[in-house]
């Protein structure tokens, strides 16, 4: 486990290496730029979704939809897309331009998901318990987005750290990596639409998804049952990757 780990990581690194290549010689915002990034997420979601089906898919055990009844879990999900809605990126940008962002946002979703959370939050929820697995995820999530420091977007890491948590919470939650992933990759795919006549002020934006994230954290610590159910390995995986 430890090797498969370890090659995962190494591979992981050599992607965000590439990427950040790509992203200084096209520009952070090309087409051009982005379709080969796109490439190179669906060459490794092919290798993280098999490392996830081998090591941590547990065919025994199935997604429960009852959990998407809850209402507060509702009410956060539906904040939180809202959220991504009002503080787009596509503002003033062409039809195209939306369509590629898109496409690469739910990419990166599900490649980001894959790893982060279906690999290295499970293999430490399993060791160290979802207290533990948690930070240390989200923390290996955004610095994976360092390069928004170099680009003089630190709010915009922020945002990604809290956001971190929220993917977080609601694979802990849930237990699926596949319902993470998704939501991972619509609210990409949404900061690529133009879709309402406003965008929120970067003022407002970086309280606003705090108060989400901590509305997840909330939910999670008063839901033992939910925690429980995907503490470790061998019972968080509510996936049927064959049939989903």
């Amino acid at each position: 486990m430890k090797r498969i780990i370890l090659f995962a990581v190494i591979l992981e690194i050599s992607y965000l290496t590439l990427s950040f290549i790509l992203a200084r010689w096209f520009g952070q915002w090309s087409y051009t730029g982005e379709i080969l990034r796109t490439g190179l997420r669906v060459i490794s979601i092919g290798f993280y979704a098999n490392f996830y089906q081998k090591y941590f898919y547990k065919p025994n055990y199935s997604f429960n939809t009852k959990d998407l009844l809850n209402p507060q879990f509702t009410t956060a999900i539906l904040l939180f897309l809202l959220f991504a809605v009002a503080y787009s990126n596509a503002q003033n940008e062409t039809v195209l331009w939306q369509i590629v962002f898109v496409i690469s946002g739910i990419a990166a979703g599900f490649r980001e998901e894959l790893f982060y959370r279906g690999i290295v939050q499970n293999a430490l929820q399993s060791k160290y318990g979802y207290k533990i697995a948690l930070p240390i995820a989200t923390l290996l999530f955004t610095l994976s987005h360092v390069q928004y420091i170099y680009n003089g977007q630190t709010g915009g890491l922020l945002l990604i750290a809290l956001a971190g948590i929220i993917f977080g919470c609601i694979f802990i939650y849930t237990g699926s990596m596949v319902f993470t992933a998704a939501i991972h990759g619509l609210y990409d795919a949404l900061l690529s639409v133009d879709i309402v006549p406003f965008r929120l002020s970067n003022n407002v934006v970086l309280p606003m998804l705090f108060l989400i994230s901590i509305a997840f954290l909330i939910l999670i610590s008063k839901n033992p049952y939910g925690v429980r159910r995907t503490n470790g390995v061998d019972s968080s995986n509510k996936d049927n990757l064959r049939l989903g």
